[in-house]
């Protein structure tokens, strides 16, 4: 067949993701060779005539989820809401819901559909499922898993028909990444395979308009919404997994995770496993909104602030061995709030070990001092608070640093998750201080003393044993390479003389956290295009 590269294409023909980069398109379909190229197939779109797109439905449901979630977060303030495929036409006999609203009794989760993969993809062996199973448990903390691990893999041994069988959307979730991660051609060519399975048996997931119990369905189908939010933001398709983080966010809401009380769980009968389930399943949501939000420069989707703000009363999370010997609550006896912590009035010390509760902390930190460095102004009023408040922050970012610097001799998986919590401790303190360090010589510092620090992190690790890491993590590091890159600009340029040794910390803390980009960009392209900008601003800064 022909290129359709030979001719010109008229005004507007292009694909949508070329006309995005202004680049040449040569409109073949399904899929142009620029996209092909780029090894993004998927991505290729036209926008004919009045024909809605697939980026215009996820934005459109975005909004409709976003709603959704200020909805259950205000119940007494926001009309009910429905997510729907606008392609289809509205369902003019339906009746009032049981919330008084005509409009809806629930609604429904239509994703856009995603072009079938190309070539002939056969179902996965048994042993294959196998190696895909285990290949993502061995890194699944690292993408938001939070379901307990030995009852879930034997889940995944039952028929799929059977009572507490996994649901089919989760399976393809978990099988997408065991494919990606895989070291087999064979279950790599899958991958695209698994990720259409489980867009489209997640599609089918109903959000009812009033609460919902938190059902072992339910977390299933916010596990999966994590997975695949966390999938479609490590691949660089930032919209669509966005779409599927806000999804788990308002299903999270909507089943009232936020506000578990476990005591009366086990007094009602519930066992302390399933209830660390869905503790955990709040905190890896929460999580995951805070961190991403800002390394995307979003606002969080669970709102905490203003008149919107969401009261938290999930008990902070326990280990999973923990809720495996019956322990659902933490020894201090008493749960505390999320802004006690931040402001200080909690002594956590003593607190048990638990990774997910570390991951907690660290993203509430970072979330917080986007904000408060996002309201400073040189005429704020009430600059007295703010400073009151900056203090504080930065009191309790100092002494989260030094509680996970003391912590050695851990399990990789531990390791693993302090380098990644204290990145996003580090990114906190240098967010924070960002109002004043360019011209108060102690933020400067300050700022340069905690990208130092998430250097000499990385030595918990043998990089050689991981293969992988949390991926927003390649947002992050980027952030602290850019004040050390400054910092060495700023010595080069200085009239006054420089240590050598000082310049030598600095250099070096920049090629170990390039070094640690590098390793990690062989398994992710969102680490290697940051790494790519990252080496760029490095030669610019040499030259």
């Amino acid at each position: 067949m022909a290129s359709s590269s030979a001719r010109p294409l008229s005004r507007g023909a292009a694909c949508l993701p070329c006309r995005k980069l202004k680049a040449k398109c040569d409109g073949n379909k399904p899929a142009c060779g620029r996209c092909i190229a780029n090894n993004r197939p998927d991505d290729c779109e036209y926008a004919v005539g009045g024909e809605v797109t697939r980026s215009r439905l996820l934005e459109e449901n975005i909004a409709l989820l976003e709603a959704r979630i200020r909805e259950l977060e205000n119940p007494a303030e926001a009309p009910s809401v429905r997510l729907h495929d606008p392609r289809r036409q509205s369902d003019a006999t339906a009746g009032p819901s049981r919330s008084g609203h005509p409009e809806i009794s629930s609604m429904q989760l239509c994703p856009p559909a995603m072009p079938p993969p190309t070539g002939s993809i056969s179902p996965p062996t048994p042993q294959e499922g196998q190696l895909l199973l285990q290949t993502f448990m061995a890194n699944a903390s690292q993408v938001g898993f939070f379901l307990n691990p030995a009852r879930f893999v034997q889940a995944m041994s039952l028929p799929r028909q059977a009572p507490g069988a996994v649901s089919e959307s989760l399976v393809n979730a978990v099988y997408l990444w065991g494919s990606r991660w895989s070291t087999s051609n064979t279950l790599r060519a899958k991958e695209a395979y698994f990720c259409r399975n489980a867009v489209q048996a997640v599609s089918g997931t109903t959000f009812f308009a009033e609460p919902m119990a938190p059902s072992n369905g339910a977390l299933y189908t916010i596990q999966t919404e994590v997975l695949l939010g966390l999938y479609f933001m490590a691949t660089g398709r930032s919209l669509e997994g966005k779409y599927h983080g806000v999804a788990a966010i308002a299903l999270t809401m909507g089943s009232k995770l936020h506000q578990l009380d476990a005591v009366s769980l086990a007094r009602a009968g519930m066992d302390p496993v399933s209830i660390g389930e869905k503790i955990h399943a709040f905190w890896a949501v929460y999580a995951m909104d805070k961190e991403w939000a800002l390394a995307l420069n979003l606002s969080p989707s669970i709102c905490q602030r203003g008149r919107s703000a969401v009261r938290v009363t999930t008990p902070w999370p326990l280990s999973v061995e923990a809720y495996e010997q019956g322990i659902i609550s933490a020894r201090r006896g008493f749960n505390y709030l999320i802004d006690d912590y931040m402001r200080g009035l909690i002594d956590d010390s003593g607190d048990e070990f638990s990774r997910l509760a570390i991951r907690a902390k660290a993203t509430a930190l970072c979330d917080s001092a986007l904000y408060l460095s996002s309201m400073y102004r040189n005429d704020i009023p009430n600059r007295g608070e703010w400073l009151a408040q900056f203090t504080a922050l930065d009191n309790a970012i100092e002494r989260f640093h030094r509680q996970l610097a003391a912590i050695r001799n851990r399990g990789v998986e531990d390791m693993r998750e302090m380098v990644v919590s204290r990145t996003f401790a580090c990114v906190a303190a240098i967010q924070l201080h960002s109002v004043f360090a360019s011209h108060q010589p102690a933020s400067r510092q300050k700022s340069l003393s905690v990208a130092i620090a998430s250097a000499r992190a990385l030595d918990v690790i043998d990089l050689n044993q991981c293969r992988h890491l949390e991926p927003v993590i390649a947002m992050y590091w980027p952030i602290i390479c850019k004040v050390l890159i400054e910092e060495i600009g700023r010595l080069r340029a200085s009239a006054a003389g420089v240590r050598p040794e000082d310049f030598t910390i600095i250099t070096s803390s920049l090629d170990r956290i390039m070094g640690a980009m590098a390793h990690f960009s062989q398994t992710s392209p969102l680490m290697a295009s940051n790494l790519a900008e990252i080496q760029q601003l490095r030669a610019a800064a040499q030259r």
